[in-house]
């Protein structure tokens, strides 16, 4: 995710319950019977990122989605540069072109990775039933035109400060929405841009300014899409017969 300069995001504490062990109540010998609340060692399940033990897998996972969403790429991170050469790609004025404050990584959750690839190999299997055409068709069969595109949002809090890594709650924070529950299956598309100029111009150019007392700022995702078949503007979407899997500026996107 690119943050171009006024950008910043929230952070709130974890509503799931966390367990941690309780050292020093009794000996390591009578942890069966003694010591019923203390986690036998095959129920702890240690987070890798700070240590915190759950005895609960799901609880586990609910932490890391949390407290763990993002983790910022450094300088010298090879997907630092390349996310810094296609967000500056496009952009001709270098007055407006804003500057990149932080890069920060989604770990996006199983279910959400589970569910992006789930319809990717629709889109190939569609594809292969119908044949390939041209290159584009090509490009469906191979890896369901799978793109990367932009997508600009605001948000309210402070994720990305100061190396926080956790999400917040915030009702207007779209950027913490999204990365937590993906992007509403209620839109009838999702617009994803070619370029990050495309992509900003697309926000009010005084949104930050007019929702200061908010604390609004925008941020840049930068989206893996899998278009399938794209079709202009006004063409059926997703028809079983071969139709388009997606339309000019709308895609699935992960």
């Amino acid at each position: 995710m690119v943050i171009p300069p006024e950008i910043h995001l929230p952070v709130s504490d974890s509503a799931h319950p966390r367990h941690k062990i309780q050292s020093g109540s009794c000996p390591e010998s009578d942890i069966s019977s003694d010591c019923p609340l203390f986690p036998l060692r095959n129920d702890i399940f240690p987070c890798t990122a700070c240590g915190e033990i759950f005895q609960k897998s799901h609880f586990l996972e609910q932490h890391q989605a949390t407290e763990h969403a993002v983790s910022e790429l450094t300088d010298g991170d090879s997907g630092n540069n390349i996310v810094r050469i296609m967000f500056k790609t496009g952009w001709t004025d270098k007055v407006k072109n804003p500057e990149i404050r932080r890069i920060l990584k989604i770990h996006n959750s199983p279910k959400i990775r589970t569910r992006f690839e789930e319809y990717r190999e629709l889109v190939k299997a569609k594809a292969a039933r119908n044949g390939a055409v041209g290159n584009r068709d090509e490009r469906c069969i191979a890896d369901g035109n799978e793109l990367l595109r932009f997508n600009c949002l605001t948000f309210t809090c402070d994720l990305g400060i100061n190396r926080s890594t956790s999400i917040c709650n915030q009702q207007y924070c779209s950027v913490c929405g999204i990365i937590k529950y993906g992007f509403s299956p209620k839109m009838d598309g999702i617009s994803t841009l070619f370029t990050s100029w495309r992509a900003h111009m697309s926000i009010p150019e005084n949104v930050e300014e007019e929702f200061k007392f908010m604390n609004v700022k925008r941020a840049m995702l930068v989206c893996r899409v899998g278009a399938g078949r794209v079709g202009s503007e006004g063409e059926e979407i997703n028809k079983e017969d071969g139709g388009f899997d997606s339309g000019t500026g709308i895609a699935k996107v992960l």
